[in-house]
């Protein structure tokens, strides 16, 4: 038993020793490029397994441990293959060099006037310490193995084409470049519109007064020309300004964008109303937009209206707006627009000859009717501006009566009276007349028999 003792206490005092012993470590990781040795900042670094840290702006990360076991350390970075290594306990600085990883660098080369591949055309790709070189196959495509995150020049070559070279920034994915390589001789000539930048075709296009060809679909004329020298180009096109210029062609050139400028065609516009009267005032919209006013005579010019495809409208006080699309070609022409007279409220009131409402009256307007007088012998209706109106009103009992009218543009607010008088009673009258002569019938016969009653008759002893 008290051997046990003495083994348990000298067991404690070991690992108590051994604790002491055993001190921190902190441990500096420096990252940087294997090729140009710069630092790494942003590399992510596990420590056994597990996501510690990223690297500073100098590439380095500082790692405290209590120095009793070796760490596992990985250093990862897009564009770089990983890094792993068992660090020792008391290593207290590693030095992590990063390699960059193999991508793939793909050179499409297409001929600038058709679009086909190039075949066969020579490319190199070269940076520090690397030189590489192959043609383009079938499909117009040199593929190279390059490493990440490096500059690389491009050099092509390719018969009857002028050479060409470039630089590619390899990043940290596989990278694909199209180029378009030159003819020679050739020289490509794009004409657009200076408006729409939309490209133009069958314009015309000469150069040194020769006639090189026309714009295709895509607005392109190719053509051979002299590098080195000055040449004059002309465009002419049916509804555009004719652009000529001069400049000088160089061995980088090929090619040539020009823009022009639609011309002038001009139009007039006539604006009647539906007598077709002219209309003076009348407003005139472009697109939208207020772009002239007729004249006394129903007239508006547009002399620098060039050619396209607008929406009109015509607009007047009184009025009915028109409004339609037209077509502007290269040459001027004439536009008509008639108006239509706008409605206008006109209020209808009726009344007796005592200047009482007459209710349910029949209203018609030039011959049509449109309803009847309401509660207060009044009828509101629509009628047109600068019109004749026949307006009758008529009701049982009445004599119909009528007046013309005219609603003046601009009156918003148009009335008229129509006053009715009432008819004869013609039964009533009869009546009476048949009840007058039967009185006199009654007092001549009154009169008659009064009259035999008084008369003096003799007697005979009175003879």
């Amino acid at each position: 038993m008290y051997n046990h003792k003495h083994r348990f206490l000298f067991a404690l005092f070991c690992i108590v020793l051994l604790c002491s012993s055993a001190q921190a470590t902190d441990l500096l990781i420096k990252v940087q490029d294997s090729i140009d040795n710069t630092s790494i900042p942003s590399a992510s670094v596990y420590v056994n397994g597990a996501n510690y840290a990223k690297t500073n702006n100098y590439g380095q990360v500082s790692l405290s441990h209590n120095g009793l076991y070796d760490q596992l350390i990985r250093v990862s970075l897009t564009g770089y293959n990983d890094w792993e290594q068992t660090v020792g306990k008391n290593i207290t600085a590693i030095q992590v060099n990063m390699s960059r990883k193999t991508l793939t660098l793909k050179i499409n080369l297409y001929d600038s006037d058709t679009l086909e591949p190039v075949v066969g055309a020579k490319v190199n790709v070269t940076a520090t310490n690397v030189s590489l070189g192959t043609q383009t196959g079938a499909d117009g495509a040199a593929v190279f193995s390059v490493l990440s995150n490096n500059l690389y020049s491009v050099d092509i070559k390719a018969t009857n084409y002028q050479p060409r070279i470039e630089i590619v920034d390899m990043g940290a994915e596989n990278k694909e470049v199209p180029y378009w390589l030159l003819s020679g001789n050739r020289f490509s000539i794009v004409v657009k519109d200076k408006e729409t930048s939309l490209t133009i075709p069958d314009a015309e296009v000469r150069i040194d007064s020769i006639l090189a060809g026309k714009t295709d679909s895509r607005g392109i004329v190719i053509t051979p020309v002299t590098r080195g020298s000055v040449h004059t180009f002309e465009v002419v096109k049916s509804g555009y300004q004719t652009l000529s210029e001069s400049r000088t062609i160089t061995d980088a050139d090929a090619i040539y964008t020009v823009a022009i400028s639609k011309a002038a065609v001009g139009l007039f516009i006539y604006v009647f109303d539906e007598k077709k009267a002219p209309l003076d005032g009348a407003d005139i919209y472009f697109n939208g937009t207020l772009t002239g006013t007729t004249n006394e005579y129903g007239r508006s010019n547009f002399p620098s209206l060039v050619s396209g495809t607008y929406m009109v409208e015509v607009r007047k006080s009184g009025f009915v707006p028109v409004s339609r699309t037209i077509v502007i070609s290269d040459q001027a022409e004439d536009y008509t627009f008639d108006l239509s007279f706008a409605n206008a409220a006109l209020s209808v009131f009726v009344k007796d000859k005592d200047q009482r409402i007459v209710p349910n009256a029949a209203i018609a307007v030039n011959g049509a009717d449109i309803g009847v007088t309401d509660e207060q012998g009044q009828l509101v209706t629509n009628v047109k501006f600068n019109v004749p109106l026949n307006i009758t009103a008529s009701k049982e009992g009445y004599v119909p009566a009528t007046v013309m009218e005219q609603v003046i543009q601009g009156n918003a607010t148009a009335s008229v009276s129509l006053t009715l008088e009432k008819n004869l009673d013609w039964g009533l009258i009869a009546i009476i007349g048949a009840g007058a002569v039967i009185i006199l019938i009654l007092f001549v016969a009154i009169r008659m028999l009064g009259g035999r009653k008084h008369r003096h008759i003799l007697r005979r002893d009175e003879i």
